[in-house]
């Protein structure tokens, strides 16, 4: 017994029809959705899967939103559209309105906007798996900075430390998310305002491959904000606070904010150059005042945190994993006050006046890496006197002790060690070529411990395979 040809004809026929039958149920969609968009009205709420039909738009004086988007299951389509608050002749400053909202929901795509001449480009509050991508929200709101040529404004300092009751919308964004779980940020576009992405209680987000660049105060400041993946960005030159020849001071701007609690991150493969600090991480108010938690357990590995005024690398008070990362020509590479169990692998630290410097730090791993160049390799010390208006030494030991530094390879350094004040340091492995010093150790070093590398050559690499 077999199939005749008909009988294998038939199946297929059948399977075609279906097909087709699916595919004219779902054009009047396709239709919609493609030929058929909505004029733009200002302040204009969208319940459903929308395309607005392209053209620039203005947000009239007395609208304060360009659009908002409400409800579950909506793509928005705005290729082409542009939406515009105040003429660029505006002092920026005086930005005010908000280009889009998005109220709650979940699954919602925002896609392909221009948004400018505003305050805030997207506001998200509450939303399940946001999707932002393609947007372009550049030259909105920014500050008129104080600072001259030969003297800093104090005014143009910056303040982060708090954000529970919404103090960050007061500095403007491109991108502000508030309490989004889940999503992606990816191939937006942020230059010429005070900040590119801020995210406040947003956790498990995606944001990869966008350019938060070119702005005077942040390119990503995130307030408790944990388990989101920050790779490939370039968030380049966000800076203020600097004049060649004159000062170097940052002004807490930074390339990537990281405060209050916001942990367990992954930051990968982004570009955080020649912005006042490269990274800028604080532990928060919270652990300040009692001693407990952090933020902690987020690794940064293979970014680029080069030449910033101040700090490449700022972490204090907290617990982190720092693996192959480019750290080149800052004021300190890595200041790392209070670091505890954190680890330092891999990295590549060259022209740095102090390229770790660590006050107060306890039971760190530093291994694996290159010191090229810098004035100071490693920098280590404790303060006897404390700000007595601090909760955390009242409650945490605040000692400097329990370092390992093993394989390391220190080349053309002036000073590879300045040690005061730290107990059980031990060195161990580690590679010396044209240094000047070895070490100046003051204070009690109890415990200092130098083994050199056997037979003049470098230990092999300690960084687990796994990174």
């Amino acid at each position: 017994m077999g199939w005749t040809r008909g009988d294998r004809e038939l199946p297929v026929v059948g399977l075609i029809q279906g097909l087709v039958i699916m595919a004219l149920a779902g054009l009047p969609t396709l239709l919609s959705a493609q030929q058929r968009p909505v004029p733009f009205a200002p302040g204009m709420v969208i319940t459903a899967s929308t395309r607005i039909a392209p053209g620039s738009y203005r947000i009239p004086a007395g609208d304060s939103v360009g659009i908002v988007i409400r409800g579950s299951n909506i793509v928005v389509h705005l290729r082409g559209v542009e939406l515009v608050g105040d003429s660029l002749r505006t002092r920026p400053d005086r930005f005010t309105r908000t280009g889009l909202i998005v109220d709650g929901g979940r699954d919602v795509t925002v896609r392909g906007i221009t948004i400018r001449g505003v305050k805030h480009g997207i506001i998200a509050r509450g939303t399940r798996n946001l999707r932002l991508l393609d947007n372009t929200l550049s030259h909105n709101h920014k500050p008129r900075l104080l600072s001259g040529i030969e003297k800093e404004s104090l005014v143009d300092w910056m303040s982060f430390h708090q954000n529970e009751k919404g103090e960050w919308l007061r500095f403007g964004a491109g991108i502000y998310l508030d309490a989004v779980t889940g999503g992606e940020i990816k191939g937006n576009t942020v230059r010429q305002g005070a900040n590119g992405l801020m995210m406040t209680r947003t956790d498990s987000v995606l944001v990869w491959n966008n350019d938060f660049s070119f702005n005077s105060a942040l390119g990503i400041g995130m307030y408790r904000s944990s388990h989101n993946r920050i790779l490939h960005n370039r968030i380049d030159w966000n800076v203020r606070g600097y004049s060649h020849g004159f000062y170097h001071r940052g002004q807490d701007s930074a390339g990537l904010l990281m405060y209050e609690q916001s942990s367990h991150n992954v930051v990968a493969h982004n570009s955080v150059t020649h912005s006042g600090d490269g990274l800028f991480l604080w532990a928060g108010q919270h652990t300040m005042d009692t001693g407990d938690g952090g933020a902690n357990d987020n690794l940064f590995y293979g970014n680029d945190f080069s030449h910033a005024p101040t700090n490449g690398i700022e972490a204090t008070f907290s617990r982190n994993v720092f693996v192959r990362n480019r750290i080149e020509e800052n004021w300190h590479g890595v200041w790392g006050g209070y670091s505890y169990q954190s680890v330092f692998l891999g990295n590549s630290f060259r022209n740095n006046f102090e390229a770790i410097a660590i006050e107060h730090g306890q039971d760190n791993r530093i291994a694996g890496n290159t010191f090229e160049g810098d004035s100071t390799a490693i920098r280590l010390w404790w303060n006897r006197l404390e700000p007595s208006d601090w909760g955390y030494p009242k409650y945490r030991d605040t000692r400097s002790r329990d370092y390992v530094v093993l394989g390391n390879s220190f080349f053309d350094v002036r000073l590879a060690f300045r040690v005061d004040n730290t107990q059980r340091l031990r060195v161990d492995g580690n590679v010396f070529r044209g240094v000047d010093s070895l070490t100046r150790l003051t204070g009690d070093t109890t415990g200092w411990t130098l083994v050199p590398a056997t037979g003049g050559r470098q230990a092999p690499s300690p960084v687990p395979a796994r990174y």
